[in-house]
């Protein structure tokens, strides 16, 4: 027939009847070259693209559309095509990023920062009080507003990056993370995966109040002796009490 003779090659989804009826390992039968993309996800656990995605009442369209990489998973197929491929869901999403071009992990224990910042806090909490929606409902509670949703914060404790998870809004993205800071009696930069642009930001932002150079020139490299001054004078007023703000004495 075609396929032992390699004229034709067997649908992706059959190779694992293939190999069991064979009684020989997948990956000896059918070696593969490199991560699994989606479509090898779904192949391994033995589904069309139909029949995946009627098991998790998606659309066919959706699941395709995913695999060839053109548009991400909404947020609510991501956990139950996972259970339904038998993978964790770290491993479903780096699947994704890689149908999409996109570099993987080497490992899995490779996930953003604030998932696990996030994790760290939701493992001091009780049980009663760690689910994502309890989480989003304290949050927006104490904002007085809905900032953050259930799903947003199971996604972000999955490992789902941020700007994923937000869309894109970074305006989003950082009044979630200072209401999710706020909930969990920590500061903003200790929840921010971005705190050292946010670093530089304020930086800036006191050079230019206190009219000095952020960076040395010449060879000195590094921070302005002006800035460093100023930062010690923070420093100092802020241990002492608030007093008036002292200019700087021109760039360094």
């Amino acid at each position: 027939m075609g396929w032992e003779t390699e004229k034709t090659f067997p649908p992706g989804e059959k190779l694992p009847a293939i190999a069991a009826r064979l009684n020989v390992d997948i990956d000896v039968l059918f070696p593969r070259e490199g991560p699994c993309d989606l479509a090898d996800l779904r192949c391994d656990a033995g589904y069309t693209q139909y029949a995946a995605a009627e098991a998790v009442a998606m659309s066919r369209y959706q699941l395709s559309r995913a695999e060839r990489g053109e548009r991400r998973l909404d947020l609510e197929w991501v956990e139950p095509l996972a259970k339904l491929y038998g993978v964790r869901v770290d491993e479903l999403l780096a699947a994704q990023r890689l149908a999409f071009g996109e570099a993987v992990p080497a490992s899995s224990a490779d996930l953003p920062a604030l998932t696990l910042k996030l994790r760290a806090q939701v493992a001091e909490r009780p049980e009663s009080e760690s689910s994502p929606d309890v989480i989003a409902a304290g949050v927006n509670q104490e904002a007085g507003a809905e900032i953050i949703r259930g799903d947003q914060v199971d996604a972000l404790l999955r490992g789902m990056p941020a700007d994923r998870v937000f869309a894109g809004t970074q305006a989003a993205r950082a009044i979630a993370i200072t209401g999710l800071a706020s909930y969990f009696g920590v500061s903003e930069l200790h929840l921010d995966d971005h705190a050292e642009s946010r670093v530089l930001d304020d930086l800036r932002y006191l050079a230019s109040r206190y009219n000095i150079a952020l960076a040395a020139r010449g060879g000195e490299g590094g921070v302005s002796p002006a800035m460093i001054a100023v930062l010690s004078d923070l420093l100092n007023r802020e241990q002492s009490g608030p007093s008036a703000p002292r200019r700087g004495r021109g760039p360094a």
